[in-house]
């Protein structure tokens, strides 16, 4: 909890998010209700899932086209851990940078569950930028679930 409001205050002062835009708070909470399913059922880490939802975008400075902005989330992450602002173990900090360093390469790789986990909490919510997401691009069995991806899509329709 402590993390997620510190996280809030970070985007309440943040000039370059876009709160209102496809990449904004809805799809942060969306994205944050995906993980939180996907790691009921696959033990992934909550803690590392719920801080995904909130800051695998932060370094967006355009709605569209920003293919850097998970190189310049992760920077904003490490800032952040290293003036004591977020309080994460050294594998969770570890996994939340990794994570959305690497959210926007349709090919990455990992073999940890959190991280796997966050992505496809992600990808779930390509709803509502009208693409379909597809279970080719998802890394945990229960994302790939056509059931899953039709739940998903009513999140978006909220």
């Amino acid at each position: 909890m402590e993390n997620k409001e510190a996280i809030f205050n970070f985007i309440k002062n943040s000039s370059n998010l876009w709160v209102k835009g496809i990449h904004g708070l809805t799809h942060f909470e969306r994205v944050e209700k995906i993980g939180e399913f996907l790691a009921a059922a696959n033990g992934a880490d909550l803690e590392v899932v719920r801080l995904f939802a909130y800051t695998h975008d932060l370094g967006r400075i355009a709605d569209s086209g920003d293919i850097e902005h998970g190189h310049r989330s992760a920077k904003i992450i490490e800032d952040l851990y290293n003036k004591g602002v977020l309080k994460l173990t050294a594998k969770q900090y570890q996994q939340l940078v990794y994570a959305c360093d690497n959210h926007v390469t349709l090919l990455a790789h990992s073999d940890d569950i959190t991280i796997r986990t966050c992505w496809d909490s992600d990808r779930l919510d390509l709803w509502r930028a009208g693409i379909t997401p597809d279970p080719q691009y998802l890394y945990t069995e229960l994302a790939k679930k056509p059931e899953t991806i039709a739940w998903s899509k009513s999140l978006s329709l909220k």
